[in-house]
């Protein structure tokens, strides 16, 4: 009798010890299944914040490129570069397309001079350069000649790393990027794509042209294309502020330098001012939400003229 008690009294403690272990494991289960819900849900409210927040920034942006577009706004006017009590920025800058070096035109120089400098300014090697600067000869002539450093379809029919020659000019900068040998110039330059166009003018716009554009295509050492820059700059050495001096004249604004007569020339020959299209740049800020937009127009569509617009990449 007290054996068949003992027993059944063990029974019923393992019967309650697997229950207990039971619940314990649904408890587990649910409290993870509710951990797991719980972040799915806390993402989806986080991916709909913040594509409220890119929707915001983008309206944003868009204000900042009609600013841009208003020819009565300065580059230097506050709505250019405002912070609202909300927290939110706008951030405008206008400055000449022309300011860049355009390829097509690049291409079709002598010996390629301009670009020739500017690589080495960036420390590429010349071997480098030549390839990078021949492939793209290739890509943009009308022919299938090889050029002596270059690469024509037939040599690169069978890879895929490199783009296929079009045998027309760039319509893009884009397009650059896939030419073979500018793999190369980028690992030494990332951000070479900023010092390039396919809608510049005739001459470089001397007004915004970069310093490494002022010394490869005006011949400049590295303190001349400096003192330049300060000029330009005003007394507050910042870009695009209200002292920025305003080049009307080229040669009157390098006498003003003190830059000699030979140089001048050259200067010159290659730059000029108010020429080519306008490059609005428009980055807005909206909770750490980052829109920005560019636009490139023509300088007739200024001031809310008709015009096409060359260019619109948002991102």
């Amino acid at each position: 009798m007290i054996w068949t008690d003992f027993r059944s009294s063990a029974s019923a403690r393992c019967a309650r010890g697997s229950a207990l272990l039971l619940v314990l494991w649904c408890v587990a289960v649910l409290s993870v299944t509710i951990l797991a819900v719980a972040r799915i849900v806390q993402a989806d409210v986080s991916d709909a914040s913040l594509e409220n927040r890119r929707f915001e920034g983008r309206e944003l942006a868009l204000t900042g490129v009609a600013y841009g577009l208003n020819r009565k706004i300065q580059p230097w006017d506050p709505l250019l570069n405002e912070k609202q009590r909300d927290g939110r920025t706008l951030r405008v800058r206008i400055m000449s397309e022309a300011a860049r070096i355009d390829i097509n035109r690049a291409l079709k120089e002598r010996n390629q001079d301009t670009l020739r400098k500017l690589f080495r300014l960036w420390e590429i090697p010349d071997e480098a350069v030549s390839v990078a600067i021949d492939s793209m000869k290739d890509w943009t002539d009308a022919d299938d000649l090889r050029s002596l450093n270059g690469a024509e379809r037939e040599d690169l029919i069978h890879q895929t790393k490199y783009s296929l020659p079009a045998n027309r000019d760039f319509r893009s900068v884009s397009e650059m990027e896939k030419v073979r040998g500018m793999d190369v110039i980028a690992a030494y330059k990332p951000d070479w794509a900023n010092f390039f166009t396919v809608y510049g003018g005739r001459k470089i716009d001397l007004q915004d042209a970069s310093i490494d554009i002022l010394r490869a295509a005006g011949g400049l050492s590295l303190d001349q294309a400096e003192a330049i820059d300060q000029v330009r700059k005003g007394a507050d050495r910042i870009a695009q502020t209200k002292d920025d001096y305003i080049i009307k004249s080229v040669p009157d604004f390098l006498q003003k330098v003190g830059l000699g007569q030979t140089q001048s020339q050259v200067v010159e020959a290659n730059f000029s001012v108010n020429e080519g299209p306008t490059r609005i740049e428009s980055t807005a800020e909206v909770g750490g939400a980052k829109y920005r937009i560019v636009a490139i127009v023509p300088r007739s569509a200024m001031g809310g003229n008709e015009g096409t617009m060359y260019y619109w990449d948002e991102q």
